[in-house]
């Protein structure tokens, strides 16, 4: 009784072997995938949609490196556009940072605001209905982008000239996370996984951060009521334009960096989980096939261990499927540090940076799967997060789908 229990065992671990291998060689394939639309999206030809654009970038407290932040938006490699720098109030650090900065710049048109109160809207939300109130549709393009973001000249040009096809409801690049110390690179590896669907149109969303839409758009999905009661600017956006039938397209070279530091583990794992609440209100989708591949594979990873012990302590042959479970591990590097030589191709002018890091980066990718499945299943009893001082409830908006 006891072998036969011993071989179906041995059958089953054998068969989630093979299993796990040919996810982990098929997500190595789709790297390779990412990584040749990238370089398609980088050679992409240019339908020369220039537009008049209103960049608006909101702001709190005091970023790092807010100030060259600012003055890189003001020195774009654009024709006509106008910058909308918003913050909570006067008070706020980064209103003085922003008026020194502007009172001194001969360049495109730029504007300091204070936030108009959104009662039911996060902070954020209410700093872009903000400036979208206050330029009354004149730009024929809105241009969004955080403050800790740094980005290249020519961002702006590269993210609005695929608008000029008007099947997209959306253009959006990405973050990339630069790192100091161990939990800032586990930061960085877990947001980096995020870019693994950016391209698959059934799960991509436009990211906040660095994203930009048509007036017309915008007016369509009528985003003042979208946003009036929003904690979450992009999650909601997706869902509206989803509902109107329009396409996101995923710009590598779009993608803006944030340098972090002093990241404490406490502190990695509200963010995480702050993010993953985020996602399952307005993402469902995106949240339910999170939970399956990452619980996956950490199953996966606790019965390669199972399997190890047996090979030690009953017979050698246990080392088979043991070997097969445990490949996924060494896989998933590999996939994270081709991850990283794609994007240090698509921004050039942050190589020297990319080079600090990337080796650890890629072995910290073996704990995301763990702290993702945690924030995962933390994020079914999260009812409300702290963002940036403030508690905001989350809700699904009236017409959310999955």
């Amino acid at each position: 009784m006891l072998a036969t229990v011993v071989e179906i065992g041995y059958g089953i671990l054998l068969l989630l072997g093979f299993l796990a291998t040919f996810a982990a060689a098929y997500s190595i394939i789709l790297g390779r995938r990412f990584t040749r639309r990238t370089l398609e999206s980088l050679v992409r030809r240019r339908l020369g949609f220039l537009p008049k654009v209103c960049v608006i970038l909101p702001c709190k407290g005091c970023e790092p490196n807010l100030e060259g932040n600012i003055l890189v938006l003001l020195a774009q490699n654009y024709p006509n556009y106008n910058l909308m720098i918003v913050t909570d109030s006067e008070s706020d650090p980064a209103y003085g940072i922003a008026s020194k900065i502007l009172s001194a710049h001969s360049g495109p048109n730029a504007e300091l605001l204070t936030s108009t109160q959104h009662p039911k809207a996060s902070g954020k939300v209410s700093a872009l209905l903000t400036a979208l109130e206050k330029d009354e549709g004149n730009a024929q393009v809105y241009a969004f982008i955080d403050s800790d973001a740094t980005v290249h000249t020519s961002w702006l040009r590269d993210l609005v000239d695929p608008l000029g096809d008007f099947s997209i409801g959306a253009t959006t690049g990405f973050r990339w996370y630069f790192a100091t110390g161990f939990w800032s690179e586990v930061q960085c590896a877990w947001n980096a996984s995020g870019s693994n669907l950016m391209f698959d149109e059934k799960y991509n969303f436009p990211w906040g951060g660095a994203m930009a839409l048509r007036s017309e758009t915008l007016n369509q999905i009528h985003i003042n009521e979208i946003w009036e009661d929003a904690v979450s600017d992009d999650l909601s956006l997706n869902i509206a334009l989803r509902a109107h039938a329009y396409r996101t397209l995923f710009l590598p070279q779009c993608t803006v960096v944030t340098s972090t530091k002093n990241i404490t583990r406490s502190k990695l794992m509200e963010w995480a989980t702050s993010q993953t609440a985020l996602t399952r209100t307005y993402h469902h989708k995106l949240w339910s096939y999170a939970l399956v591949t990452y619980a996956f594979f950490n199953l996966i990873f606790v019965l390669g261990i199972v399997a190890l012990l047996l090979g030690f302590f009953l017979t050698p042959s246990w080392f088979i499927p043991a070997i097969l479970l445990l490949t996924p591990t060494p896989l998933g590097i590999i996939r994270s540090h081709s991850r990283i030589a794609t994007f240090k191709r698509a921004l050039p002018w942050a190589n020297q940076e990319f080079g600090k890091f990337s080796s650890r980066v890629s072995l910290t990718s073996i704990i995301v799967p763990w702290i993702m499945t945690f924030c995962i299943l933390k994020s079914i009893t999260t009812r409300e997060i702290e963002w940036r001082g403030q508690r905001y409830s989350l809700r699904k908006l009236k017409f959310a789908t999955s």
